[in-house]
Formats: C-alpha cells, structure tokens, sequence
C-alpha cells in the first residue's frame, strides 16, 4: 500500500512538473526520480510525498526547482584522466587527420558547471595548434544555474586537482587566493544552452561527449538518446560515455562500434541512421 501511494504522487508529481514548466522528467529511472524528489523535500524540511505534491502543484518555482536538481553538478576538469590522455594522444588525433572539414563540433551533453566543455576546449586548443582546423563546442544542461556558472568558469582550486600546473599557467587566471577563472580563448570557444537530451540539436559533430548522464536514464529513453546522438554524428564521428556506462543489452550496438571498452569510448557506424 505504501509503495502504491509514493508511485501515485510520484506520477502525479511528474505530470505536474509537465503542466508546470512544459520539460519532462518521465524518462528518468523511477529510484532516481524518488531520490531528486526527495532531496528536494529534505531542503523543505518536509516529509510527506503527498504536501511536496501540493507544494509543487501550487508552486511554479518549487516546479522548477526540482526539474534543475535532474542536473547531475559532481564534476571536475580531466574527470578519469586516462579516458582524457587515450583521447589526446589517440582517438582525436586519428578523427582530426580524417576529417574534411575546417572546423571540428563538439557536442558536450549534461556540461553542469563547466568543468567538462572547458577540459575539451584546453584539449582541441592543444591538438590543433597549426592544423590550420578551428574549433566549437556546444554544451547543455538542464539546469539554467548551471548553465550560468558555467559562462562565468571561475573555480575553486580543488576543481583543478587534475590539471598541470603548466596547463594552469597557460590557461587559467588566477582571480585571488582560492579560485581560477579559465581564460577568454579558452572559454569563448564554447556555446551554452539549456536544454535536455531528449531533444535534438539540429547539428551535426564530430564529437559527443555524454559521461555519467545515460545512467539515470530508463533503457527505452536510453536508445532513444543513442538513435539521436547518431543521427547527430557525422559518419565516423566519436562517442565518448561515462566510466559506469555500457551499450550493452541496448540497442545502441546497431548505432556505434566499440573502439576503446575500458574508456567507454565509441564510433559511428557509418549511414546506421534508421
């Protein structure tokens, strides 16, 4: 009866976020739903499922607070620095020598802060120096206060605990005794927006990164996503997942080839758009 009530005002609560703020929160895992509900209700000291359900049915910017916590903010520059180094001395290397274009789109997908656009900005800058190829990363997240710290890219010192102190020197600025903020040739590179991934871009990339997002997501609402990020890849364009990510027992194996499985990092397979 319990579990029958908390999936009745969990439903409720997701179609209220719907009528609210027009965004969907349905594709989500249902013990991830109830985990950002409740860490909502925590905050508001509140705790029946059924007096959150009236708060948000009553309250626009309960609604939208609770659709900005689906943003996952644990990050940091070089998150896995092994998958980072098998990309610069590898993966892009080969993509960047193949490609016919001038310019070289990156898709950075649940970008949070930051941390991730900008750690992909630093690398291109580095590989690309006298190719005569530019760059452009595109980063989105759901949540618009991230969206926003992000634009500013000022961190604290432990954010960089993976970048040299050359790569410190060269690009960051340091604005007082505890916090960095990431260089303007660095940072203009990069084009926020906010926006989920059940929608589509409308470009085409060479690269996506989507690390430790797919995980919260149901498997249906997982393929969907794969079948998108494919159509939004040029042919033999590159996949990069999170470390606790797989296709496997997914649909997503008709779309993409392995090419590294310990770093999670992928290929399309050429014209595999359905």
């Amino acid at each position: 009866m319990i579990e029958s009530k908390t999936s009745h005002y969990i439903e409720k609560i997701i179609s209220e976020i719907k009528k609210k703020t027009g965004k969907s929160i349905q594709e989500f895992k249902p013990v991830f739903l109830e985990r950002r509900i409740q860490y909502r209700m925590r905050i508001l000291n509140i705790s029946e499922l059924k007096e959150y359900f009236e708060l948000v049915s009553s309250n626009c910017n309960e609604a939208e607070s609770l659709y900005s916590s689906f943003s996952i903010n644990v990050t940091k520059f070089f998150r896995d620095p092994q998958v980072w180094e098998k990309l610069e001395k590898e993966t892009i290397p080969k993509l960047i020598e193949k490609s016919k274009f001038s310019r070289i789109k990156v898709w950075s997908c649940g970008s949070a802060s930051g941390e991730e656009p900008h750690s992909i900005s630093i690398m291109l800058h580095e590989l690309l120096k006298g190719t005569g190829k530019d760059y452009r990363i595109y980063a989105n997240d759901i949540n618009n206060h991230a969206l926003i710290r992000a634009e500013k890219a000022v961190y604290r010192n432990a954010n960089l605990v993976n970048v040299s102190n050359l790569k410190i020197n060269r690009y960051f600025e340091k604005i007082s005794e505890e916090y960095y903020q990431v260089k303007l040739n660095i940072r203009n590179k990069i084009q926020y927006e906010e926006m989920d991934l059940m929608k589509t871009t409308g470009q085409m990339f060479d690269i996506i990164f989507c690390r430790n997002v797919l995980i919260y997501y149901d498997k249906n609402s997982q393929e969907c996503i794969y079948k998108k990020f494919s159509e939004s890849l040029m042919d033999g364009g590159i996949l990069v997942l999170g470390q606790d990510e797989s296709m496997i027992g997914t649909k997503g194996k008709e779309f993409f080839e392995i090419l590294d499985p310990k770093e999670r990092i992928y290929q399309k397979i050429p014209h595999s758009i359905n």
